[in-house]
């Protein structure tokens, strides 16, 4: 009789747990995934990063371990380059938590991988998995992909469309300038595989041994990937530059020597968030 009653005890405790451990299986809730953006956050014209964000809604009462998320990046369809994300943090109760990683690589190093890589054919797919041990439910995972199109970004041609032309105007004085002009247009290429909005274009030009003002670019004009613009630009002279310009010559400089020093920088239309790429140049006669 009591190894009946034993028996039975062991039964309805084992029927408890049981039950217990269902109906806490049935509180705990799977937390819930969601790739939130894959933004390229810095590039220059060696290289670029490119940066993921995963949201991640924890509904239970208890912290979860942040997730480890195993990621691989293919360029073109082949293998380029992957690791792992680590956390100690905790994804905190009844709320989100983003958890973003950044990968970071060089053209350098994507050309000698990718040997086809081309400006029309830079596709990326970068493949994630994310694991998450959530209590009495075990190790869980959450795979995520994403594709798009990487930016090569390349440092354009700039030249000289037309060279610096001086115009004078004339007062009442019969012979004697009151005023003038210096007008030159460069010409842009830009050699990326994306459109470019040129956020500052702004130069210095030196005449002889006479320096006009710095002038710049009004509005923000856009290149499309693989073409020229034209680029005009405008110096206003007062008599006392022609006069400046006069002595310059003087001294045995001529009006075709000149010396452009200037700096670019551009904005990316299909990437907003990049708008500082740029560079200086040079141009010389």
């Amino acid at each position: 009789m009591k190894r009946k009653l034993s028996l039975m005890a062991a039964v309805l405790i084992c029927s408890v747990m049981s039950t217990t451990c269902d109906l806490f299986k049935e509180m705990v809730k799977a937390p819930e995934l969601s790739l939130k953006s894959v933004d390229f956050t810095e590039i220059d014209f060696t290289g670029l990063t490119l940066l993921s964000k995963v949201d991640v809604r924890n509904d239970n009462s208890i912290d979860i371990p942040l997730p480890k998320i195993d990621w691989d990046l293919n360029v073109i369809e082949n293998p380029f380059v992957k690791g792992v994300i680590e956390s100690n943090g905790a994804l905190k109760s009844r709320g989100s938590t983003e958890v973003e990683f950044p990968v970071s690589f060089t053209y350098v190093d994507l050309i000698k991988t990718i040997v086809a890589l081309t400006d029309e054919n830079a596709k990326y797919k970068i493949n994630m998995m994310a694991h998450i041990p959530v209590p009495q439910l075990g190790d869980m995972s959450w795979p995520f992909s994403h594709e798009g199109k990487i930016p090569l970004m390349r440092a354009p041609d700039i030249n000289f469309e037309t060279p610096p032309k001086a115009s004078l105007t004339y007062g009442l004085i019969p012979g004697i300038p009151n005023g003038g002009k210096v007008e030159f247009a460069l010409n842009l290429k830009n050699k990326s595989n994306v459109a470019v909005v040129i956020n500052d274009l702004s130069c210095i030009l030196k005449i002889g041994s006479f320096t006009l003002p710095r002038g710049g670019v009004d509005g923000n004009p856009r290149i499309n990937a693989g073409e020229t613009g034209k680029i005009p630009f405008s110096f206003n002279l007062s008599a006392a530059d022609i006069v400046s310009i006069g002595a310059s010559l003087l001294t045995g400089s001529s009006i075709s020597d000149f010396d452009l020093n200037g700096n670019y920088k551009f904005g990316i239309p299909e990437f907003p968030l990049l708008n500082e790429i740029g560079d200086t140049f040079n141009l010389r006669k």
